[in-house]
């Protein structure tokens, strides 16, 4: 074990550096100056063997002022937690999907991901998807008490490691000016393995032309008990291509796994024996529920391609939930840009009559007539 492992990594790929600021912040005592903090990370990640551009982004709970930056740095983009569409201050619920959306939205291509921030529960699952799609995430752990502060050359050099493996001693592959990503996402063709589960541990397999995503919170809007899981895929499935949808529908329900009883424990406690593209997946609480929906949520986008063109929905995203209203608009704003960005969206709330009565025999086409919101202009 003595030896450090060399691991080759693409050095030239873009690097970005997430900052969890309310997890790790600067040490009292030590320079409140972001601008020098945030230029020791960057000459450690150099010495690491990181050479592709690189920015950073700050998640604090409390934004502060700073210094402007030397024409020099790298790009330092201040994130502050609390942010929204309207410029009325709503706390950030999770940095997960913030670094969900910043991957999505640069490159082309996989890109190295940093993280300063406790990985723990859905943050870490999230890491190891992206690690899954070709990204290098390499997460910073901080030193015990008596060591050096966190954000010094040293000890960030120290106490930096690849996710689940060893401390980096990284291997540039390529001198930076030949550097070219070898993987075009674009033309991705993933196939599906009908044995497997898509939990979004991996890149989804990849549907052609029209396609129809759906996510349902089945703690907010139950299923009806006495149906299989095939019989529910169908009914919702004629009740979405009844208003115009794809045929083409995936669909994955979200459970609460911590309760017990009736219907939770039929469909959590089978195999899985069922044909049909339904999928259950554990949720947690309202909170934590929300928040994994949303984050697999921008996985699918991600791995997914946009419509064409407003007459041509090819990618269309359902959602049935009752953790997406109107009066929290950071959330009402993460729906909105994926509509602005090319997709079909439809938010169905269910009402109280549609949570208790769930055997109603018009279901689930009742939901859709009850409470669906469209975002499209």
């Amino acid at each position: 074990m003595g030896e450090d492992k060399t691991i080759e990594f693409e050095s030239g790929r873009q690097t970005l550096v997430f900052w969890n600021m309310d997890d790790y912040p600067i040490p009292v005592g030590t320079s409140d100056d972001l601008g020098a903090v945030s230029s020791n990370m960057f000459e450690a990640l150099q010495q690491m063997g990181f050479r592709g551009y690189m920015s950073m982004e700050v998640y604090s709970e409390q934004p502060k002022s700073y210094e402007k930056e030397e024409w020099w740095m790298p790009q330092i983009c201040y994130a502050p937690k609390c942010k929204s569409y309207s410029a009325i201050f709503h706390e950030l619920p999770d940095i997960a999907l913030w670094i969900i959306d910043m991957t999505s939205r640069t490159g082309p291509g996989p890109l190295n991901v940093a993280l300063i921030a406790k990985p723990n529960g859905e943050l870490l699952r999230v890491l190891r998807c992206l690690k899954s799609r070709n990204h290098d995430v390499l997460v910073i752990d901080p030193p015990p008490p008596c060591c050096p502060p966190l954000f010094s050359v040293a000890s960030l050099l120290e106490n930096a490691r690849l996710l689940d493996g060893p401390k980096p001693r990284f291997k540039a592959m390529l001198p930076d000016y030949l550097y070219v990503d070898d993987i075009d996402e674009e033309n991705l063709d993933i196939k599906e393995d009908v044995s497997k589960t898509v939990d979004f541990s991996e890149r989804i397999p990849t549907v052609k032309g029209e396609r129809t995503a759906v996510f349902w919170d089945a703690e907010d809007c139950p299923f009806p008990p006495s149906s299989t899981p095939d019989e529910i895929y169908h009914s919702i499935a004629s009740a979405l291509v009844e208003i115009g949808s794809s045929d083409k529908i995936t669909i994955w329900a979200y459970l609460d796994g911590d309760k017990k009883g009736s219907w939770r424990d039929a469909l959590l406690g089978v195999e899985k024996t069922w044909a049909s593209r339904i999928y259950f997946l554990p949720g947690g609480d309202n909170s934590s529920r929300r928040n994994r929906m949303l984050n697999d949520l921008y996985f699918w986008v991600r791995d997914s391609s946009p419509r064409r063109n407003k007459m041509s929905p090819e990618a269309s995203l359902v959602i049935f939930s009752d953790q997406f209203n109107d009066d929290d608009s950071y959330y009402t704003h993460m729906l909105q840009n994926l509509s602005k960005r090319g997709y079909h969206l439809l938010l169905v709330i269910p009402t109280t009559q549609d949570i208790n009565e769930p055997e109603n025999p018009e279901w689930p086409g009742s939901l859709i007539d009850g409470g669906a919101y469209c975002f499209d202009d």
